[in-house]
């Protein structure tokens, strides 16, 4: 997922942490579920308080937010609909959705990255710098 404010595999207690920092009604941030695989969970903070809301990816690759019962269950053709629909006052959340908490920096660097054995091994183009210590 390539937004800034997805946390990825963060635990509930990280989560909380990150929000209560920020300390801002109206600060969110997604991150995977721990409970349901496949499932993410939206993390609102509001009044000292993290909400969490579940969302799921249907079959047909749209989303929907897991909502109260008598609650209406809105379908969203992309990730970045549902964001922007609960952005909106009223929506059924506790409040909407104002501040993104975007993962910081260093999370980010450290992602990993995958390249073949290939890639790996090729010689790097990076001038006089480079010292080979691998064995010919």
């Amino acid at each position: 997922m390539e937004f800034q404010f997805f946390h990825g595999n963060i635990t509930k207690e990280k989560c909380e942490e990150i929000l209560s920092k920020v300390g801002i009604n109206g600060s969110f941030l997604v991150r995977d579920s721990e409970s349901i695989p496949g499932a993410l969970c939206l993390c609102v903070f509001y009044e000292h308080l993290i909400y969490t809301y579940r969302i799921f990816r249907k079959s047909d690759g749209h989303f929907m937010m897991q909502t109260s019962e008598g609650t209406p269950r809105h379908v969203f053709r992309t990730f970045n609909s549902l964001i922007e629909n609960y952005k909106k006052p009223n929506q059924g959340l506790v409040i909407n959705l104002c501040y993104p908490v975007n993962r910081c920096p260093y999370y980010q660097e450290t992602q990993t990255v995958y390249v073949t054995k290939e890639e790996a091994y090729e010689d790097p183009d990076v001038g006089e710098d480079y010292i080979n210590v691998l064995p010919d």
